[in-house]
Formats: structure tokens, C-alpha cells, sequence
């Protein structure tokens, strides 16, 4: 077992906020960023309200709010300095769970906010860089590494995170295929077993189970690839049938061809959307407001808004975050980005 001390909270207020109008239908954006938090870069985020946040990223950091980002407590692992948890999942304010790039010790789980950690996964094989992580209940969850030996390495608990056991029956990667640890989302997982993984690199494709991961298929995408960068960064499904899938060329942002796909049939089939993002995103969540179901997707370039299920997108932001989670049925949430940027974000529906 890993454990730290819990360093004190620190006062932070937001730094400025700013409005802006969504292009050909006069929605807006109000993002408030809080005062730099930290110097890691952050790709993990987890929302359980709009006052109990959770965000981890490089250095071992891991951060957590319970008064909406008025203060932070800086609950780092210590000794894992050297690794980056780009994954996160977490249960409420005390229980939470952050998966690492490096290893051995890849996996810690924390049941009192922070002020321990346990190792809940260790493993020595040689290539291993864990991506996403995603539960699909409080006791289900998966979380994917780079492929070893072409073959996806793929683990589930089915205890809350604390064991965990590779699913080999999954089709082989192709040379050249990668998932990209880009805001915790390459996983989509819903509690009615359904599940996606998605790629990019050599090829873009969806693997999808509808058996809590016990079998899985896979399917090509008409999504932008081929090259080490390029590809799919981001899925996500708003109910077993509807969902979309959103990238691009990540060190060539300014490309938008071929960046969002959505499905109607539970991703065996993908179409590309008619009006795409302005330019290359990270991530993409789905929300509710009252019966309406919306789409953001987000990255180092700004962000997009789709209303109509994915079909098309209309521009929101030039703020650039890596990854964005929304309070449950509120147009609200938190995003999370280089060199400890926070933000809440309102979306004026």
C-alpha cells in the first residue's frame, strides 16, 4: 500500500469569465477558469456533482473539489512522481480510482479521499500504457492499454477496481493501430452491458461487446487515418444505439475533414457527419437537458456543440481544453487541460 499525506487546501478563485456567442444560433458559452491549480498537464476527470470534481494528470497528480473549485486539495500519490494518470473513475468524494502510462504499479485506488492510496494493479509486461478507464456500474469496469504483441490488452474488475483479469477472447489489433490517451475516452461503457473501444494510427476502427466485455467485434470506420497522429481520440454513446465518435490529426488540428462519425445502431456501422467540428477534438460527452440530449466535443483547439445527434456541429469556443465531464442533467460542467488549467463551463441551451 501507497500512502501520502493529506496536504491542505489552498484558496482559489476564478481568474476571469468569458462569453461567447455560438455561431448561426445565438447559443452561448461561459467558461469561469479557476487560478492555475497546478503545473500538470491533466487528462483525467471525473464530475460527481457540480460541487465534487476529481481530476488527475502527470506528476501522480490527482486533485479533488467538493465546494465547485472554490478551493482544491492536491492528493497526489506519493512516490509515483514519475507517472501520469490519465484515467480516472470515481464513486463520491472519498472513493476513487486513477490508472497510470507507466508501471509497474499502474493502477491505486483511494477510499478516504486521498489521504491514502493502495497498488490495485501491478504488472511487469513489457509495453504496457494504459489509456481509458470506464465502469459501467459500481462494480464493472474495463480499462485499455497499447496493444502487446498486437493483441488489445484489455483488464475488467468486477469489484469496484480491486482486482482486475485480461479479456483475451477480443479480435487482434493491426500494426500500427492505437488507442490514444487523450481525455480518458477512448472507452465507452453503459450499464446495460454495452461497450466501445475505439482506435486510431494505422486504422480507425470501433470494438464494441454487448456483453459486459465478455465477446467483442469490430468494425472500420469512415473516420480520418493512417497516420501515427490521425484517427479516432474520443467516443461516446448517449443510449445502446446513439452515439459518436470524434478526432482528428492531432499535430495537424487545423485539418477537419473526416473528424466525427455517428451511429445509429449501436456502432456497426458509422456515418460521417454532415457539417464537422471547426478542428481536431480530444473528447466528446453527451448531456441532457430536460428531455433534450446534446453533444460537446472539445480539445486543444476549442469546442463544438451538435444538437441534432452528431449530424452537425456548431462552434462554441476558441478555449482549448484536453478533456470536458458535464454534472449529470445540468448544462454544466468542468474542463481540464495543460498546465493545470481548470474551467467550469455553462452552456446557455
Amino acid at each position: 500500500m501507497n500512502r501520502i499525506q493529506f496536504i491542505p487546501q489552498f484558496l482559489l478563485f476564478f481568474a476571469f469569465a468569458c462569453t461567447f456567442s455560438v455561431k448561426n444560433n445565438n447559443k452561448k458559452i461561459e467558461i469561469k477558469l479557476f487560478e492555475k491549480v497546478c503545473s500538470s498537464s491533466l487528462r483525467g476527470l471525473y464530475v460527481i456533482d457540480e460541487n465534487t470534481v476529481w481530476a488527475s494528470g502527470s506528476g501522480g497528480t490527482v486533485l479533488l473539489t467538493t465546494d465547485g473549485g472554490e478551493t482544491w486539495n492536491n492528493i497526489s500519490v506519493k512516490g509515483a512522481e514519475e507517472n501520469d494518470f490519465r484515467s480516472i473513475h470515481a464513486w463520491d468524494d472519498q472513493k476513487a480510482l486513477v490508472f497510470g502510462v507507466a508501471g509497474p504499479d499502474f493502477g491505486y485506488l483511494t477510499i478516504n479521499s486521498g489521504k491514502s492510496w493502495e497498488v490495485v494493479y501491478s504488472d511487469t509486461t513489457s509495453g504496457l500504457f494504459f489509456n481509458s478507464l470506464k465502469f459501467a456500474n459500481e462494480k464493472t469496469g474495463l480499462t485499455i492499454s497499447d496493444a502487446v504483441d498486437e493483441k488489445p490488452f484489455l483488464i475488467k474488475t468486477e469489484d469496484g477496481g480491486y482486482t482486475w483479469k485480461r479479456i483475451l477472447n477480443i479480435p487482434d489489433a493491426i500494426k500500427g493501430e492505437a488507442n490514444f490517451a487523450a481525455s480518458n475516452t477512448c472507452i465507452e461503457f453503459l450499464p446495460s452491458g454495452k461497450a466501445w473501444i475505439i482506435t486510431g494510427g494505422k486504422t480507425a476502427r470501433v470494438f464494441y461487446s454487448e456483453n459486459f466485455g465478455k465477446n467483442w467485434d469490430v468494425t472500420v470506420t469512415p473516420m480520418v487515418q493512417g497516420t501515427p497522429s490521425s484517427g479516432i481520440f474520443s467516443v461516446s454513446f448517449k443510449n445502446d444505439r446513439e452515439g459518436v465518435i470524434v478526432g482528428g490529426t492531432f499535430d495537424k488540428p487545423e485539418l477537419n475533414e473526416k473528424i466525427s462519425a455517428y451511429t445509429t445502431n449501436g456502432g456497426k456501422t458509422w456515418n460521417l457527419s454532415e457539417k464537422m467540428p471547426a478542428e481536431y477534438k480530444s473528447c466528446v460527452q453527451t448531456f441532457n437537458v430536460g428531455e433534450n440530449q446534446y453533444y460537446i466535443a472539445i480539445g486543444k483547439t476549442g469546442c463544438d456543440i451538435s444538437m441534432d445527434k452528431g449530424k452537425n456541429w456548431d462552434f462554441l469556443s476558441e478555449d482549448g481544453f484536453y478533456t470536458i465531464r458535464m454534472v449529470p442533467g445540468k448544462p454544466i460542467g468542468y474542463a481540464a487541460g495543460s498546465n493545470g488549467r481548470i474551467a467550469k463551463v455553462r452552456i446557455n441551451i
